[in-house]
């Protein structure tokens, strides 16, 4: 009888080892890892990118950010897309002053480079930075142009702001605040 016993339990072990290697890495309900949001998080940055470039490289009367606000505004969190669409009102009604964004707020750049790739992921709290660096002449810059910040909100990833580097701008959301604040001063 204690070999039978010992025989079913060295069974169940092995039934169990087996079990543990097919069933997926996640059930039904539990979240993804890491490793797996950043992957997902760095192929909706890319997408997004290699939409908007070309966009931006554009000969379009209209700038490009305003087209993917148009377009693509559900990829914006609520207050990011307010800010952008407000500013991008305020520059609709200055005619001929500037009074709001005078660069392309997603490529942090006047002039585009040709293309543009997506880099490290880093997790932040609660959003991801990304990686943005453009390319010009098949020569990769040194420095990300652009950190696009990126959250999960209801099973689906939204830019929820832009960092620049080496810039006294700091974020498009800071940018966009100035720039609103500015336009409430009264003009001497």
């Amino acid at each position: 009888m204690k070999a039978y016993n010992l025989l079913m339990s060295q069974r169940l072990i092995c039934a169990s080892f087996f079990f543990l290697l097919i069933t997926p890495r996640t059930l039904p309900g539990q979240t993804k890892s890491s490793a797996d949001l950043e992957q997902s998080a760095r192929n909706f940055v890319r997408q997004f990118y290699d939409w908007y470039v070309p966009l931006a490289l554009g000969d379009d009367s209209i700038p490009a950010f305003n087209f993917a606000l148009q377009r693509r505004g559900a990829l914006f969190s609520p207050e990011l897309f307010r800010a952008l669409k407000q500013d991008s009102e305020a520059s609709a009604k200055a005619n001929g002053y500037i009074v709001g964004l005078d660069f392309d707020p997603f490529l942090n750049s006047q002039d585009p480079d040709d293309r543009y790739e997506v880099g490290k992921v880093t997790h932040e709290e609660d959003s991801y930075s990304v990686e943005v660096f453009g390319i010009q002449s098949g020569k990769k810059n040194e420095k990300p142009s652009v950190f696009a910040v990126v959250t999960r909100r209801n099973g689906r990833w939204l830019f929820v702001n832009f960092r620049y580097p080496n810039s006294s701008a700091v974020d498009l959301l800071s940018v966009l605040r100035r720039l609103a604040q500015d336009r409430e001063k009264p003009t001497k």
